[in-house]
This record gives structure tokens, C-alpha cells and sequence, in this order.
């Protein structure tokens, strides 16, 4: 009976090392690093998605030298109705520091924290662990895929 036992564990670990048991990446889609992505609230409205401020009159900088893209999204569908994104190829696990203009009226600063996630099927992806501003941040749902701003 021991024997039996032993035999059946032995085959039971063998086939669970069987190619079939490997993941099929084949049909994964992986996604891309992540972007910032801001909604921008003042007076209880999305200055994106009103239109006072357009990708010509808000400015992104930052205190280190990569290279930065900015889009605005005036329409979206789902939990906003418009998004500032802010994405860089150059981006890696760390802290980056960015001031953010919109026009005259506002300037906020905003910390943004990334680290690396590893995926079985698509390696390692840049995901936002934190993101923060002094006085006028608040945090979007943990399951949103953007952060709120309320400008002050």
C-alpha cells in the first residue's frame, strides 16, 4: 500500500511539470507602462473636459532631464469626463518630481513614485505606488486608473 502511494505522488509530480501546465502567453496582451493620469478639479468642475485649460496652457516640468508627453483627453468615457496624462518612456523604478502650471491661476507640485512589477507572461512594468501633492492632492478610488486633483 506505501508503495501505491509513493508510485501515485511520484506520477502526479511528473505530469504537474508537463508542458501543458505552463502558461500560454501567446494570447496575452501585455500593457504598457503606466502613465500619470490627472483629473483636474476646480469649483466642482473638470477643467479638462470644460475646456479652460488646453494642452497649450499647461506646463509640465520636472527636475531631472527626461523627456516627457503630455495629452489631454477632453472626452472620456467612464468614472471622469477628461484627463491631463503625463507619460515618459524614460521612467524607471524611483521617485520623479514634477511642478504643474495651468496657465497663471495654478501651480501645484506632485511626487510620483514608480516600481516594477513582474509578470510571468510580460515581465517586468512600470506601475505608480504612490503619488502625492502638499495642499491640494486627493486620491481617486484605489481601482481608478487616474488620481483626482482639486485645485484650491
Amino acid at each position: 500500500m506505501p508503495r501505491i502511494i509513493l508510485l501515485t505522488l511520484l506520477c502526479f509530480a511528473f505530469t504537474s511539470c508537463s508542458e501543458e501546465n505552463k502558461i500560454d502567453c501567446s494570447l496575452v496582451l501585455c500593457a504598457a507602462n503606466e502613465s500619470i493620469n490627472l483629473e483636474l478639479i476646480a469649483d466642482g468642475e473638470n477643467v479638462i473636459s470644460n475646456g479652460t485649460y488646453t494642452l497649450q496652457n499647461i506646463e509640465v516640468s520636472g527636475n531631472s532631464s527626461e523627456e516627457l508627453e503630455i495629452r489631454v483627453f477632453p472626452d472620456t468615457q467612464g468614472a471622469t469626463t477628461g484627463l491631463l496624462e503625463i507619460s515618459s518612456f524614460d521612467w524607471q523604478a524611483g521617485t520623479y518630481f514634477y511642478t504643474i502650471s495651468l496657465g497663471t491661476d495654478y501651480e501645484f507640485d506632485l511626487e510620483v513614485s514608480f516600481s516594477t512589477t513582474n509578470d510571468s507572461c510580460c515581465g517586468d512594468r512600470l506601475v505608480i505606488t504612490g503619488l502625492s501633492s502638499d495642499d491640494v492632492f486627493t486620491d481617486a478610488e484605489t481601482h481608478s486608473s487616474f488620481y483626482t486633483i482639486v485645485l484650491n
